[in-house]
């Protein structure tokens, strides 16, 4: 019997340790920590649709996302959680009776916000991929279509030395550049070599042959186009992306209006540092990301070459703790 009690002693010490692993490896409010890597936190349907039409609302009044997802997520998460730490203080700011009162709610709600520019940022990436895809695919034929055609515009050139109304119509199929462009020139091409077939037929340095191959390209790269072109919805989406940024920077300004009139001065404000836009604008304090930042729009940035936050701009928690909002 002793012998049983010590193995259910040791048992329950046992399940006793691994129980407060586990509770500690959560934070105050019950929550499981994020591990490396884990995605922490889900934005929920419903509110998911808040604040797409929130967003939509903006309208034209939007900033345009600069890029670097993974240090902006970071860099924004931060700042959540110093307004969090602060809430007490910053919901008792006095803002202008025409700017609303800062609320528990408004704070917490930042990290959906947060959230939501991950959400939106990936639809676009989505969608922006496939369009860079069929830009890819388009190039080939493409420029092959283009040789094709100064065979042909040589061909006219000379046909067309002494006629007037000839040169017209080459100068127009000349003018304009660009994939579209190039489009519509294989098929003015097509029409004018039509009309002069039997010349085209007996003409000696591969015109015939070029005429042949554009009739199996004029459709290819006009499907192609289309393909290559984006869609209302690619469009939408990447609007849509730039509406939840604009709800972060926004957010993140009344954080930092609130956080100035309490701790202005004290290092409690290098939690709410605005995001550097490049290295020199973060050493002087310079404007925030967003202000007059380029889009950003090719593959996502894991931050690597981004350039490094400052020094001084402590986190509001270790990074490790964090994890992704």
């Amino acid at each position: 019997m002793a012998t049983k009690v010590s193995t259910t002693t040791s048992t329950t010490s046992s399940a006793t340790s691994r129980a407060s692993k586990k509770l500690a490896s959560r934070d105050p409010q019950g929550a499981p920590r994020s591990s490396a890597g884990a995605a922490a936190y889900a934005l929920g349907a419903a509110r998911e649709a808040e604040l797409l039409q929130e967003a939509e609302s903006l309208g034209e009044n939007t900033l345009i996302f600069p890029g670097k997802l993974a240090r902006r997520v970071i860099w924004a998460s931060r700042i959540q959680l110093a307004a969090e730490r602060d809430a007490a203080d910053l919901v008792r700011t006095p803002f202008p009776e025409d700017d609303p009162p800062l609320t528990l709610e408004e704070i917490h709600g930042h990290r959906d916000k947060i959230e939501l520019l991950r959400v939106t940022q990936s639809r676009w990436q989505a969608a922006h991929q496939r369009q860079e895809q069929a830009a890819a695919t388009f190039a080939k034929p493409a420029a092959e279509a283009a040789l094709h055609r100064q065979t042909l515009l040589r061909f006219f050139d000379l046909r067309f030395k002494k006629s007037a109304d000839g040169q017209k119509r080459l100068m127009a199929i000349r003018a304009g550049s660009g994939d579209a462009d190039l489009v519509q020139d294989v098929s003015d091409l097509l029409l004018l070599c039509s009309e002069h077939a039997e010349a085209v037929h007996k003409a000696p340095r591969g015109e015939a042959a070029a005429v042949a191959r554009l009739r199996e390209l004029s459709p290819l790269l006009a499907r192609m186009l289309a393909d290559k072109t984006l869609s209302p919805e690619a469009l939408r989406s990447r609007k849509l992306r730039d509406a939840a940024y604009t709800l972060v920077v926004n957010a993140e300004r009344r954080l930092r209006s609130a956080a100035e009139y309490w701790y202005a001065g004290t290092d409690k404000m290098k939690a709410y540092a605005p995001f550097p836009i490049s290295r020199g604008a973060a050493s002087t304090g310079g404007e925030e990301e967003g202000e007059a930042g380029a889009e950003d729009d090719g593959a996502e940035d894991d931050g690597e070459t981004e350039d490094e936050a400052p020094e001084d701009v402590a986190p509001a928690e270790e990074e490790g703790e964090q994890g992704s909002p």
